[in-house]
């Protein structure tokens, strides 16, 4: 059985009116229990750790995701180094990082994002940091305050912590929200609101969906085709932060449902269907929703395990995990599968970890590189895309992707994915364009392509609004129209001689026709 009791902190902080003084954490049925946690984690999780330790070496102190700082994943990160209990070094230099980053933790409505600071809440505790003071005295550096303040007073969404709109995150940002103020030991007696709030989003097949605005209806069934319904991702970070204050609402069908609409593989996605196609990030996530359910979460760890990058790979990308579509390191499955390769839930205890940065052992021939020669050139080499040809494809030679950039004065550039593709990522991949999806959720949601939008004029870390996304047509052959696609990219197989076409804004449409994208005009 997989049990952990979070450490107390000593600590009293002014919340509300007066003073509380914080009591220990309720205890975390999902974390690893006493014999799991004395164990050393696996060689899995370790060297997905040293890839992550890396990556803060290369950039200082912090992670970088679409050219600019990331304070999720380098909070997201330190986590990781706990569970695996590697890079003591790095871990403290992205816990100074982050304490400089106190103004940004800033949602899409301008507020505090209690989703930024949960992650930056349980960084803190696990690095025996004082979140109710962290890098200073000023209420800026109260992040517990912080998050408390963000709360839903009133209304039909009273106990919700944030402002912004909750539909595509409601259920996993209360999640880590509820994580993080029981790893820095508030009483659930003065959270009740909160997590009655979360309770009562649970569907009637025990599993969450991201948002329920009105709790008289029934969840709708899970949908491939536009991702409504359960899904794995707020299912796990629901049940981890219930757990952590003890609750365990319909226990048995959270862990029934889920075997249900695991993969053939072993594995998850994100959508809580049977019949998808598994993805790191949910596999991670689902594993430790089991571990938090006291569950055994079988054969998902071998499942995670295969998204590894390993000695087959550039010796920059290897321990990352990598995102279906593309092999290459993907930052933030690679954050999120490390604790669930290391079997720890969220929140963590404190700890230290050792100093080591462990790499990957390939051969005694071919001996594990040093930290040394992993440089930012390295990285970027590893991580180039393949590239294809301009221009449409010549008949049923390839898949076309033709991608609009009127909205950024840019034109439409058109260039061909020779030979079959797997996806309609990897189509636009091999095509020669850079796609980028976004931190939560990876690349279920396109937020990027060619690094547009820019990071200032949009942060992909949830789900683009509806009036600033990418939209995906596809043409097959001969086909005068185009057709709005009803499944994401990593999940479309476009036929060879088909067109892929993107366009950016609100409702937009490809400003060409498949016509003119043929014959290249």
């Amino acid at each position: 059985m997989l049990v952990r009791r979070l450490t107390t902190l000593a600590t009293t902080v002014a919340l509300g009116l007066g003073l509380v003084t914080l009591q220990p954490a309720a205890t975390s049925a999902g974390a690893s229990a006493a014999a799991a946690t004395s164990a050393r984690p696996s060689k899995s999780a370790r060297v997905g750790a040293g890839y992550l330790a890396r990556q803060i070496d290369i950039n200082g102190d912090h992670l970088v995701s679409f050219g600019a700082p990331d304070i999720s994943n380098t909070a997201y990160a330190v986590l990781g180094l706990h569970a695996a209990r590697v890079g003591k070094e790095q871990g403290r230099r992205a816990i100074g990082f982050l304490k400089t980053q106190l103004h940004n933790l800033k949602g899409s409505d301008g507020k505090d994002d209690p989703g930024l600071l949960g992650y930056v809440i349980m960084a803190a505790v696990t690095s025996r940091e004082d979140p109710t003071h962290f890098g200073g005295t000023a209420r800026v550096n109260n992040l517990i305050e912080r998050l408390r303040a963000t709360v839903h007073k009133s209304g039909p969404d009273a106990g919700l912590f944030g402002s912004a709109d909750p539909t595509f995150d409601g259920a996993f940002r209360q999640g880590v929200a509820l994580a993080a103020l029981a790893s820095a030991g508030v009483a659930r007696w003065r959270i009740e609101p909160s997590v009655t709030w979360l309770v009562n989003q649970q569907c009637g097949n025990a599993l969450w969906t991201a948002y329920r605005s009105d709790l008289t209806k029934p969840c709708p069934a899970a949908n491939p085709s536009t991702f409504e319904g359960p899904d794995t991702n707020s299912t796990s970070m629901a049940v981890q932060g219930l757990a952590a204050y003890g609750s365990f609402p319909k226990k048995a069908g959270v862990v029934a449902s889920l075997r249900h609409v695991q993969t053939a593989g072993g594995g998850y996605s994100f959508v809580a269907a049977p019949g998808q196609s598994s993805d790191p990030d949910s596999t991670a996530l689902v594993i430790q929703a089991f571990l938090a359910e006291k569950a055994d979460p079988g054969a998902a760890v071998t499942a995670l395990a295969r998204f590894q990058l390993g000695c087959s790979d550039p010796a920059a990308s290897r321990g990352a995990y990598f995102f279906p579509g593309s092999r290459t390191p993907n930052l933030f499955a690679t954050v999120q599968a490390v604790p669930a390769a290391s079997l720890r839930t969220l929140p963590l205890a404190a700890s230290t970890p050792a100093a080591d940065v462990p790499v990957t052992n390939c051969s005694a021939s071919a001996s594990a590189p040093s930290t040394a020669t992993l440089t930012a050139a390295t990285l970027t080499a590893a991580t180039t895309t393949l590239a294809g040809t301009a221009g449409p494809c010549p008949a049923k030679t390839g898949v076309t992707v033709s991608v609009d950039f009127t909205a950024f004065g840019r034109g439409v550039h058109t260039r061909c994915a020779p030979g079959a593709q797997a996806s309609g990522l990897a189509a636009m991949q091999h095509a020669g364009f850079t796609p980028a999806g976004t931190s939560r959720y990876g690349f279920a949601f396109i937020c990027r392509i060619n690094n547009l939008p820019t990071p200032t004029q949009q942060a992909c870390v949830t789900t683009p609004p509806a009036t600033a996304f990418w939209a995906y047509y596809h043409a097959l052959a001969g086909a005068t129209t185009w057709t709005y696609s009803t499944l994401g990219a990593t999940s479309y197989k476009p036929p060879l001689g088909s067109i892929d076409a993107w366009a950016f804004g609100k409702q937009a449409k490809p400003s060409k026709t498949p016509a003119q994208v043929r014959a290249g005009t």
